[in-house]
């Protein structure tokens, strides 16, 4: 198994946690089931054919890791926006239903994908020429791909303890073993623990069912934990990431 590894960023994005309706609070990070969907979009799969049991990413591993945005050399920007669902019956306005969405904005990350090479040769093509404009999250968040994909070998962490930060990994963070920096004065963000599926089953009339639900925590830029007994670990570059689909 090999990585393909893509730096991409993005005017805004959204990543809408699976039970909010009213308000909905976003990820940090994009969730296993974003990334699988985007590789798809690049290869020109249908939403059925991505996820039946012979879709060509059915065997993809994906992570991310968040790299500091241009503009501030942080997390990216965050902001609440309102909208409004209007509600037709009878062909007429029957009622308009406020909700709020959390935004991130000028958010970049590296994508990592792993797979046998042929596929992620495949990938790397597809990225550069996709069959479908590629977003982060909702359809008219187009993501700007920032530099030439590349695959690399995986380099695995030499050691049992990895520090982890910008990033997410399987599992609830309270019952993971892990260290934090304590130090005077530190404010930090806390991580967001999640359940997300990491698969979709599409019924006959094309409605997604989701499958494989499990628990992820999603770890700031700003908060390096060490976390010990994840595996596998590996390196990108001075980062460690696992995979979010293992």
């Amino acid at each position: 198994m090999e990585v393909l590894a893509l730096t991409v960023s993005a005017p805004v994005a959204s990543f809408r946690r699976p039970l909010d309706l009213n308000y909905q609070r976003t990820l940090p990070l994009p969730p296993p089931t974003t990334l699988i969907g985007l590789a798809g979009a690049a290869l020109g799969l249908a939403d059925r054919e991505l996820w039946e049991s012979t879709s060509p990413l059915q065997e993809l591993k994906v992570s991310v890791l968040m790299q500091p945005s241009h503009y501030t050399q942080r997390d990216p920007g965050f902001a609440r926006d309102m909208w409004t669902v209007l509600k037709i019956k009878n062909n007429k306005i029957a009622d308009r239903a406020p909700y709020f969405r959390e935004l991130l904005f000028f958010p970049r990350y590296t994508l990592l994908f792993g797979g046998p090479r042929e596929l992620l040769e495949s990938l790397k093509k597809a990225f550069l020429d996709p069959v479908y404009p590629l977003s982060l999250g909702r359809e008219d968040e187009l993501l700007w791909i920032e530099e030439e994909p590349q695959v690399l070998p995986l380099t695995p962490a030499e050691t049992e303890t990895s520090t982890f930060y910008g990033t997410a990994v399987p599992g609830d963070i309270r019952e993971l073993e892990i260290r934090m920096p304590m130090e005077p004065g530190l404010r930090v963000e806390p991580p967001v623990v999640e359940t997300v599926p990491l698969a979709f089953e599409v019924g006959e009339k094309g409605v997604r069912a989701p499958l494989r639900r499990t628990p992820l925590t999603f770890i700031p830029l700003s908060l390096p934990l060490e976390i010990q007994g994840l595996s596998p670990v590996f390196r990108y570059g001075s980062r460690c990431f696992t995979w979010m689909n293992p």
